[in-house]
């Protein structure tokens, strides 16, 4: 009973579609964690530093993605480079989008790129991204990570 009350919380702390599970650029691509005790921390964080050691390091950056300004990915990651190179920076790979916007999940092009939406959900609605989807020949991020950066994102990005 007590595991059926937190699977229970978790799918109501968490927006999920249930529209489409899979990666043909439709909705989200995620699947709510039960087992990451990562994912389910991720449900009561919001801040940048959690998000940095918990989402971006183990996910972005590794050898050639997003450790550097100079890996291929061309965006810095790493804990402490992160909000420069993310909020309000236009995208490398579509140079009309900020890569986040603050206070507005629809107009930043990070979150479509994680495939937090769908691309016709996007402020203006726009196309699969080029190159695929991040993290790039991975899983999706679990659905709480997804929320977690949301929520960075909806508290100004600060």
């Amino acid at each position: 009973m007590i595991r059926f009350v937190l699977v229970a919380s978790l799918l109501i702390g968490c927006r999920i579609s249930l529209e489409d599970s899979g990666d043909t650029g439709g909705g989200r691509s995620c699947q709510v964690s039960t087992t990451s005790q990562t994912c389910m921390d991720a449900t009561s964080h919001s801040d940048l530093a959690w998000i940095e050691t918990n989402v971006f390091a183990p996910s972005c950056n590794f050898s050639g993605c997003h450790g550097s300004a100079t890996d291929l990915g061309k965006l810095d990651l790493r804990a402490g480079f992160s909000r420069a190179a993310l909020v309000n920076v236009a995208s490398k790979i579509e140079p009309a989008r900020k890569l986040v916007v603050p206070n507005d999940i629809a107009s930043s092009y990070l979150m479509l790129m994680l495939h937090d939406y769908a691309p016709d959900a996007a402020t203006p609605p726009a196309s699969a991204p080029a190159g695929g989807y991040m993290p790039k020949d991975q899983d999706s991020l679990c659905c709480q990570k997804l929320d977690a950066v949301e929520r960075w994102i909806m508290a100004g990005a600060n």
